[in-house]
């Protein structure tokens, strides 16, 4: 009995991980449709790992914001990346080590310092981790990433980061009308935000505090 409330507290815990994950990324509604919510149950309960479902949507993420995908990001569009990265997962081996603080991936600019600020807490935040469970620990540096993103999100020179996703989207703007721009434009500065932490995405995650190989 014990054993199931535990992997029950771990499912719960991988879902929210997953949620807050995936709403950082895209932004917008603070939760999973019901298509969504019923993939990441089947996922979960069938095991695929936690970290290939926060890589994928890190790199579904990447490649609309490359090819001007207009449809919202959601569970259902990572899921062959999702399989295909559950495949690979078991490659990839854990550092292993204290996690050490990194110095900032961008140059010092005074616009991003008090995202800076909060990606150093961030930083610790995740050096003090001391999880023995892999899954468990994954599961929560997300959580923590995925509130380092929605605060840095809030705390970033908005109008700069717009101003620079308009720029990198002016010659497809013919293709969006005025609610799908909006949502481009919102999609692709949180991407050139999310990149100038890359210690913070789910990739690294994943690959320095993972399971590696079992």
């Amino acid at each position: 009995m014990m054993a199931a409330e535990g992997a029950d507290v771990r499912m719960i815990e991988a879902s929210e991980a997953v949620r807050a994950y995936l709403v950082s990324v895209r932004g917008g509604a603070p939760f999973l449709s019901s298509a969504d919510a019923r993939l990441l149950h089947g996922w979960l309960r069938t095991g695929v790992r936690l970290g290939a479902i926060v890589r994928a949507i890190e790199l579904v993420a990447a490649k609309r914001v490359a090819q001007r995908i207009r449809a919202p990001l959601s569970l259902t569009s990572c899921r062959a990346e999702v399989l295909r990265q559950q495949k690979q997962a078991g490659s990839w081996v854990r550092r292993g080590g204290p996690r050490s603080i990194p110095p900032l991936s961008a140059a010092a600019d005074a616009r991003f310092a008090a995202v800076d600020a909060l990606a150093e807490a961030a930083e610790a935040a995740l050096a003090s981790l001391n999880e023995p469970d892999a899954e468990r620990r994954v599961a929560l540096a997300c959580s923590h990433a995925a509130r380092f993103h929605e605060a840095a999100w809030e705390a970033a020179p908005q109008p700069l980061l717009l101003e620079d996703a308009a720029a990198h989207l002016a010659d497809a703007r013919p293709l969006y009308d005025d609610d799908a721009w909006e949502e481009a434009l919102v999609a692709t500065a949180r991407d050139h935000l999310r990149r100038r932490y890359p210690s913070l995405t789910a990739t690294a995650l994943w690959q320095e505090l993972g399971p590696g190989l079992d």
